[in-house]
């Protein structure tokens, strides 16, 4: 049976990040079934798609908090994409949860090969029909007024036609009644850039889960998930649709992570992990000459620190692992000792700036 590795990584593909590649005709053989519901009359301005695979009671939950949102204001749908194979009776228990309480605006569809996530996320993103898409994993959560949320950034004047990507503004929590309720107070969005990205290191642009809204078209134009870019391949596509789109982090809250234990996170993946941001870090230095000198003088210095925030994941995770071990694909990282001090200091003047930036441009737009 055909398989789909979403932590392959091809090094080379790092060199050419950001040339053009048809994630989509990778999986255009794979079959698709709609199993539940059909395409209403009115085309809906967003569709949440939330990849599944495997779950029952989490994503029960997941698909509540969906249904159960505050009125946003536009029509929307549900895109529910499964990747669980079939069981005697043709069902999942995706399915079996969907039929229960799935509304007129909810579709769920079967994949007949699991095509792993980010191979799911393309394909629901094909399937949508919104012009916007919202993400949503199968144990995630979004807060209730999620979408009502998105919609007023998504119709404020300053973001009208510039707009690609919303990272979401999240939560981490453990237990879902306690999640729902919390309040979570207002913080005033912040802008992603790529150079942003380079001072700052790639994960301040990844995509979480829990509400994170992607233009349908700047999605499609930058060819999806590309799984040669290993555990990084979601960071690498926000990366690439900032080229041509402005991209923010929400405000408000849109939703939360539940942290668990996590027992599919393997030593092997975590050691990838590494070594897709480490590449795709070094990517960023070659894009000009001053991020060549960034890279020179702080490189090392984030590589450090990312590892380390890596090592701690690990840990957190129940997983006996040391820092010699995620060295397996690069080298160590030494540096001076005065140079994390140096890095620090910048990065403290950046955040500064770029508070007082955003600060000059919620008056602008008042």
């Amino acid at each position: 049976m055909e398989s789909f590795d979403s932590n392959a990584l091809n090094p080379d593909a790092f060199r050419h990040l950001d040339d053009y590649v048809d994630n989509f005709s990778k999986i255009a053989h794979i079959p698709t079934d709609l199993m539940f519901g059909r395409p209403g009359e009115e085309t809906p301005f967003l569709s949440v798609i939330i990849p599944t695979y495997s779950r029952d009671a989490l994503f029960a939950e997941a698909l509540e908090s969906v249904l159960r949102q505050r009125a946003p204001g536009f029509v929307w749908e549900i895109v529910v994409m499964d990747n669980t194979p079939l069981d005697a009776e043709g069902l999942t228990p995706a399915l079996r949860i969907v039929r229960e309480q799935g509304g007129a605006n909810v579709r769920y569809y079967h994949n007949r090969v699991n095509i792993s996530s980010g191979y799911n996320w393309n394909r629901g993103v094909e399937l949508a029909r919104g012009e916007w898409v919202c993400f949503l994993h199968d144990d995630d959560l979004l807060c209730e007024d999620a979408l009502y949320q998105i919609g007023k950034i998504l119709y404020e004047k300053r973001y009208r036609g510039r707009l690609g990507y919303i990272q979401a503004n999240m939560a981490e929590f453990s237990d879902s009644a306690e999640f729902r309720r919390r309040r979570f107070r207002q913080d005033r969005p912040i802008r992603l850039t790529r150079t942003g990205a380079l001072l700052t290191y790639y994960a301040t642009i990844g995509m979480t889960s829990c509400g994170t809204t992607i233009l349908r078209k700047a999605y499609l134009e930058s060819g999806g998930i590309n799984y040669d870019f290993g555990p990084s391949a979601d960071a690498v596509l926000a990366y690439k649709i900032m080229r041509k789109y402005r991209a923010i982090r929400s405000g408000p809250v849109l939703g939360g992570y539940r942290w668990s234990r996590n027992e599919t996170l393997k030593k092997s993946t975590l050691q990838k992990l590494v070594w897709s941001d480490y590449l795709f870090a070094e990517y960023r230095y070659r894009a000009s000459r001053f991020a060549s000198l960034w890279g020179w003088a702080f490189g090392n210095v984030q590589h450090q620190r990312n590892l380390e925030k890596k090592l701690a994941t690990g840990v957190r995770s129940g997983m006996e692992i040391t820092e010699d071990e995620l060295h397996l694909y690069v080298p160590p990282f030494p540096f001076p000792p005065t140079r994390r001090m140096e890095y620090l200091g910048v990065l403290t003047c950046y955040y500064s700036f770029r508070k007082m930036a955003g600060m000059l441009q919620n008056i602008k737009w008042r």
